[in-house]
């Protein structure tokens, strides 16, 4: 039995460029693309989606290997998945700032984690914005949704025409803009009541010169930050379905879909 060479080289662009793709996805996406997640495990699930999906998936493109063509395409196929996989990150940072702010009014800035996915410290309240977050993530289906969806871009932006998904980046600096926009909208309630218990406090000082401000201030301010927090966490999950939503609208955008 023969093989010849050009046969092996279709094979292996045949399953390179999806891995590209794939793989680029899984290393910038939340929760599987996360320090936390060893490298080896990422690798073993990009290698196992493109095992599967490489069936049933055409590979419009006649190229060597070996070529300068060729690895355009790989870099090519790489930004896109990591474009989609930075969708979700930005989805998920903006309840970090959420977090930031409200910890920063209420004086609980102090306590601080590292956050997983820059490896950076962020306020504590921020981390359990992003757990909260995560799990609900898990819980509807979001990371298989993600697959699927990059699954599907392989028929609606086949690899020959991989340069139109950069004509549609404008559209996702625009809802990077507004998905910020709307995490702060989260949390204005909670800025202006921490804002009118401020301004209690100053006429409460000016009234009562005497009274340390800073031993009766800041009690106050924790207790009164915590009961907002309270308030703000029944209304996390409509918050969050809804920058999903609009994360999954951008990501359909993105890769020609229709969702």
């Amino acid at each position: 039995m023969v093989i010849e060479f050009s046969a092996i080289n279709d094979w292996l662009v045949h399953y390179i460029l999806p891995f590209s793709r794939i793989a680029g996805m899984i290393l910038a996406m939340v929760v599987i693309g996360t320090r936390s997640v060893s490298p080896r495990i990422r690798l073993f699930l990009a290698l196992s989606v493109t095992v599967v999906a490489a069936p049933m998936i055409k590979t419009d493109v006649a190229l060597d290997l070996f070529s300068f063509q060729a690895i355009i395409q790989v870099i090519t196929q790489t930004l896109i998945g990591i474009g989609i996989g930075f969708v979700t990150r930005v989805v998920f940072e903006t309840f970090v700032i959420a977090g930031q702010v409200i910890s920063m009014q209420t004086g609980l800035g102090f306590a601080s984690l590292i956050d997983q996915n820059t490896g950076v410290s962020v306020p504590a309240l921020g981390q359990m914005f992003v757990m909260m977050a995560t799990l609900i993530f898990l819980a509807l289906d979001g990371h298989l949704r993600l697959i699927e969806l990059m699954i599907l871009s392989f028929e609606s932006l086949p690899i020959s025409e991989s340069h139109l998904f950069f004509v549609q980046l404008d559209k996702f600096v625009y809802w990077v803009e507004m998905i910020f926009s709307t995490a702060f909208m989260m949390v204005l309630s909670a800025i202006v009541a921490l804002l009118v218990m401020n301004l209690s406090l100053g006429v409460m000082t000016r009234s009562a010169p005497q009274l340390n401000i800073f031993a009766v201030g800041f009690p106050i301010m924790t207790v009164v930050g915590m009961t907002i927090i309270w308030l703000l966490l029944k209304s996390f999950l409509p918050h969050f379905i809804n920058q999903i939503d609009r994360g999954n609208q951008v990501v359909c955008q993105l890769l020609l879909l229709e969702c």
